[in-house]
């Protein structure tokens, strides 16, 4: 009998993990997720200082002579990107065209091509200065129908909240 079969069945005391290297993978990628979502923890502090001190963890680079801890991290990193979305809270954070906000469409992103006269543009912007509402109108002038509609059906909380990810497969 095979080792790996041998121990990692069930009756003989295993986890009946059938593939582990994508067990590996998922235990990368909740790591992975906590140096995005945990700013505060030690690990993500270090790491941070380290490796993308100027950036988050969904745009960090994998460095120069990187740690065997790091590079295992960082190889989690699509992982992360395949399933995270934001949560709207004050809207400064999210770049209108190339941040994942929208639930509803397939890419999570606008479907609009985005003028090239628009700028920087943050789903701030999009909001009306009580920033419970959407402007409807700029709204309407920016995107197509579809977008238009389903952007508009985001519902926005009723107090000023950071923006923040979540993954999108839990909610």
């Amino acid at each position: 009998m095979r080792w790996d079969k041998l121990s990692l069945h069930k009756s003989r005391g295993g986890l009946r993990f059938r593939d582990m290297e994508a067990f590996n993978i998922s235990m990368l990628g909740k790591q992975g997720w906590k140096l995005l979502t945990e700013p505060s923890s030690l690990l993500t502090c270090i790491l941070k200082a380290k490796y993308f001190p100027r950036r988050d963890f969904l745009e960090a680079n994998i460095g120069h002579n990187p740690s065997y801890t790091w590079r295992s991290i960082w190889s989690s990193q699509d992982l992360v990107k395949s399933g995270y979305r934001w949560r709207i809270g004050d809207g400064s954070h999210i770049n209108v065209w190339n941040a994942h906000y929208i639930r509803s469409l397939p890419t999570l992103r606008p479907s609009t091509i985005p003028s090239p006269y628009m700028g920087e543009l943050v789903v701030q912007n999009l909001l009306n200065p009580d920033r419970i509402s959407w402007n409807n109108v700029l709204v309407y002038a920016i995107f197509n129908y579809n977008d238009t509609a389903t952007i508009l059906a985001i519902p926005l909380r009723n107090r000023n909240l950071v923006d923040s990810y979540v993954w999108q497969f839990s909610l």
